[in-house]
């Protein structure tokens, strides 16, 4: 049960920044250059946020758990 919420917490907070990153792509529409803009993404703390939720992610998904039947004694 804890690896399923961890599972939804780091699935809610992928999707957060990853629409934060996306608004910061308006800022080209202001004049900014490409360079210009995914230096300031990478600097913020969205950015952070992604790679630690993204990596959480794949722990939660790929990790193999011991498997043993519910309600089992031992």
């Amino acid at each position: 049960m804890t690896r399923f919420f961890i599972f939804l917490i780091s699935y809610g907070l992928l999707v957060m920044s990853t629409a934060q990153i996306i608004f910061y792509f308006n800022y080209r529409t202001l004049g900014y250059e490409w360079n210009q803009v995914f230096y300031f993404i990478v600097r913020t703390a969205d950015f952070a946020t992604f790679i630690a939720s993204a990596i959480l992610l794949m722990i939660t998904v790929f990790y193999r758990a011991p498997s043993r039947f519910p309600f089992s004694s031992g």
